[in-house]
């Protein structure tokens, strides 16, 4: 009779917890760690194939958020200290930390797949490799 009562205790003490946290961001939520720089953790989430967030948090506070669109696979900092976006065809697209946009459009597969580099006003193009 007392494993009964125990049971039905406990069973109500996790039923009456469930659910409690849902209007709170968890860390787990803003993804893996890129870097920390200046007190601020740059975390990168991947949302889909072609769509992922960088979030920077501070103090375990949310402080911007930038949703990346395009071939993107992840990001990391480099030796040189700044975070860049690892994209397609190992190109890298270096993330300006000091001026953060809510939204970065860097090119989808198919635009990539069409793109023609002769249409560039460049005098040479560089596939930086990792």
């Amino acid at each position: 009779m007392r494993k009964i009562v125990v049971f039905f205790a406990l069973s109500a003490l996790l039923f009456s917890c469930c659910g409690k946290g849902k209007g709170y961001k968890a860390a787990t939520q803003w993804g893996d760690s890129i870097a920390i720089i200046d007190d601020k953790t740059y975390y990168w989430q991947q949302l889909a194939d072609e769509s992922a967030r960088i979030s920077v948090v501070k103090d375990n506070k949310l402080v911007t958020e930038c949703t990346v669109r395009g071939l993107v696979y992840g990001a990391k900092q480099y030796d040189d200290g700044d975070i860049y976006i690892l994209c397609g065809q190992n190109q890298i697209s270096w993330f300006d930390i000091r001026n953060i946009p809510s939204e970065i459009d860097l090119m989808t597969e198919a635009e990539w797949e069409n793109y023609d580099p002769s249409q560039e006003n460049a005098d040479a193009i560089i596939d930086i490799g990792m």
